[in-house]
């Protein structure tokens, strides 16, 4: 009893107390918030530093789909198999064919941040579409933070769902990431893994594309082609440690500094520093890629086959990668006379392609006439839930050249070739080129690529069947040369950036329309043009990107313009308030856009229906609260939908979302 009157004694007199308290420890120095971060863009593993977004600017505008191309194909959903119509900005994350649509939703290993913070950093963030029935939400999570100087942890998910405007439209996905990293004297590691789970319907389009101009019929009365289900997994392990062999140097410093200690060096002094010699790198990868497309019923309107069963039709397909590289590079800082560095490599690739068993040939068919329902016997003489594994080994040697560091000039050439395995005569070569120098009173930077290679025909584009495709081909490897520069020249007032690539193709491989795959036996160019144009004044700001683009194939089509423009006030308000309130703008012209086959996840040339010459325009408010750390907005998106000809598609029979309302808010916290 005494006991508890002590510790009820004690509690009061600590209540008393915390104001007091309080103010003290905020008295206490609080260390400056500086946040790094790199990515490992290449296989040689060699650190990208990455700027950190924390601005309130276009927070609105700022999704998944958006931030990877400013034009893309999909059906309309913020959840949806994508694919950039912006020829240049199009990615392959995985070996995988059937998993590029969903490269966007993908967090490749490539992909991985890396943070070393003084402090704690974390945000959340959550936006949502307002539309009755037919909501979108986002909700973004972010933290990182040191546990000591040398060691970070992190974590993000990001959780996407979008009912959609349309039947047979919504979608789903969750995004995640656990990462950490050490950086050590010698020795230092980055870990990460990350995972991608999404599902999606598929509606292969508007079944009349008359509808979208009735405005007495609602978006979900309108009928559509199919009903079926696609989902997608993806999950990834990356680590990527190494040893570096470091020699202590004198330096003559010329201004004042700190040592490896921390301790103060002044200037004219002698200033030792670690400097790496030689560096063995272990690189270790780890991808699984599946994709699964069900339907209820197999009888379909854009399928005229069932090979598997002529009821129901249950497709698996996947990728399993596990990639080991060794290293060892001769680096760059040690050699005062011969500054660059030179990497070489051997990576090991072992990889198990599976899907619905592979059938002994020939394969029988039934066509299906009139919806008129198949057969009930099995096509096939086994069981179709039987899966098919094929297995392959890869051997590549390789090597680069770079240099990193010093003022003027930085450059890379990176080359491998596959000496072992499937893809036994593989090879690619890439080289960059980076400058800076001072041209005014501001800086100009130039940066140029030229790179080619032959590449291996996915492993599925050979040999794959399904309940509605079955195909046995011997594909030639296709030959890809590329060349591009970027001269960018930002100023106070105009900030303006040109970049040109080039490539060509010999022998594509293709799809068109619902048929299966096919290869070339021409040459295609493709020419693009990536004009940026930023004008600044204290008040009023406008954005102006356009992307111009020649395509020689009908095969390869793109939009000759694509142009994205924003025009905004910004300002400071009560001296707590930022605000940026304006509108912007999208607009391409038409051109034949791919149509997406629902079974194959496969984006397909057409030359029936142009789409495009229709701009979609949203007006909007973003404010900062500075005090709070808080960003919050509101959004009227495609707002010219209800006065304009509807005519707004991303891909034949595909139309983009109505008129939504939307808004959101973030938190940032730095303790």
């Amino acid at each position: 009893m005494r006991r508890s009157r002590h510790a009820y004694i004690l509690t009061v007199l600590l209540l008393c107390f915390l104001p007091a308290v309080c103010p003290v420890a905020a008295k206490k120095k609080v260390p400056k918030t500086v946040i790094r971060s790199w990515t490992h863009p290449t296989p040689v593993a060699l650190a990208d530093t990455q700027r950190v977004d924390t601005s309130y600017l276009n927070f609105g505008m700022k999704n998944v789909q958006y931030d990877y191309s400013i034009l893309n194909h999909y059906n309309g959903n913020l959840v949806s198999p994508l694919q950039s119509a912006v020829y240049f900005d199009r990615t392959r994350k995985t070996d995988c064919m059937f998993a590029t649509a969903y490269d966007v939703y993908t967090i490749s290993p490539q992909d991985v941040r890396f943070y070393n913070t003084t402090t704690p950093y974390s945000t959340i963030s959550y936006k949502k579409g307002f539309t009755t029935n037919h909501a979108d939400n986002d909700l973004d999570f972010k933290f990182t933070g040191n546990l000591n100087p040398r060691t970070n942890l992190g974590a993000t998910i990001n959780y996407l769902n979008a009912v959609g405007h349309y039947k047979n439209q919504a979608g789903k996905t969750v995004i995640g990431s656990l990462f950490g990293s050490y950086n050590g004297r010698n020795y230092s590691l980055q870990a990460a893994f990350t995972f991608t789970t999404l599902s999606n319907f598929e509606s292969g389009g508007l079944l009349n594309s008359a509808d979208l101009q009735n405005n007495n019929l609602a978006t979900e009365d309108m009928g559509v082609k199919m009903e079926a289900m696609s989902g997608y997994r993806y999950l990834c392990g990356y680590l990527n440690h190494y040893y570096s062999i470091c020699v202590e140097r004198a330096d003559t410093v010329h201004y004042s500094s700190t040592d490896k200690q921390g301790h103060e060096v002044q200037a004219d002094s002698v200033l030792y520093t670690d400097v790496p010699l030689l560096t063995f790198r272990h690189v270790f990868e780890t991808t699984d890629a599946t994709r699964r497309y069900i339907e209820k019923n197999a009888v379909q309107k854009l399928y005229t086959t069932c090979f598997l069963n002529p009821r129901i039709t249950n497709d698996t397909t996947g990728t399993l990668t596990l990639r080991n590289t060794l290293s060892a590079t001769f680096e760059e800082g040690y050699n005062r006379k011969m500054r660059f560095g030179l990497t070489v490599y051997a990576r090991n690739e072992f990889q198990r392609h599976g899907c619905n068993r592979m059938p002994d040939w020939p394969v029988k068919d039934v066509t299906v006439t009139n919806n008129s329902a198949l057969g009930g016997t099995s096509l096939l003489a086994l069981d179709s839930s039987r899966t098919a594994n094929l297995w392959s080994n890869n051997t590549f040697v390789g090597g680069a050249i770079y240099k990193q560091t010093g003022r003027f000039i930085r450059y890379m050439v990176h080359g491998d070739v596959c000496v072992i395995g499937r893809k036994l005569g593989e090879f690619h070569i890439d080289g960059q080129l980076n400058t800076g120098f001072k041209a005014g009173k501001d800086s100009m930077t130039i940066d140029a690529c030229v790179g080619f290679r032959n590449e291996t025909p996915d492993r599925f584009l050979q040999h794959y069947v399904s309940n509605h495709y079955c195909w046995e081909n011997d594909f030639s490897k296709p030959y890809r040369f590329h060349v591009g520069g970027c001269i960018a020249y930002p100023t106070q007032w105009i900030k303006p950036s040109v970049k040109i690539d080039y490539e060509t193709i010999t022998r594509l491989i293709y799809f068109e329309g619902y048929e299966g795959p096919k290869q070339a036996d021409n040459t295609i160019s493709v020419l693009g043009a990536d004009v940026q144009a930023d004008l600044t004044t204290p008040w009023f700001n406008i954005e102006n990107h356009a992307v111009v683009q020649y395509s020689s194939s009908y095969l390869l089509a793109v939009p000759l313009v694509a142009l994205y423009h924003n025009l905004y006030y910004h300002g400071v308000w009560f001296k707590a308030l930022d605000a940026q309130i304006g509108a912007d703008i999208r607009y391409n012209t038409a051109y034949y856009a791919p149509v997406l086959n629902p079974a194959t996840g496969q984006f397909c040339a057409q030359q029936d229906v142009k789409v495009g010459n229709y701009p979609v325009i949203s007006a909007y408010a973003n404010f900062y609260v500075r005090l709070l750390h808080l960003r919050f907005f509101l959004q009227y998106q495609h707002l010219n939908a209800s006065f304009m000809n509807h005519q707004y598609y991303s891909m034949p029979d595909y139309p983009v979302n109505p008129s939504v309302f939307r808004a959101g808010l973030a938190f940032h916290f730095y303790r």
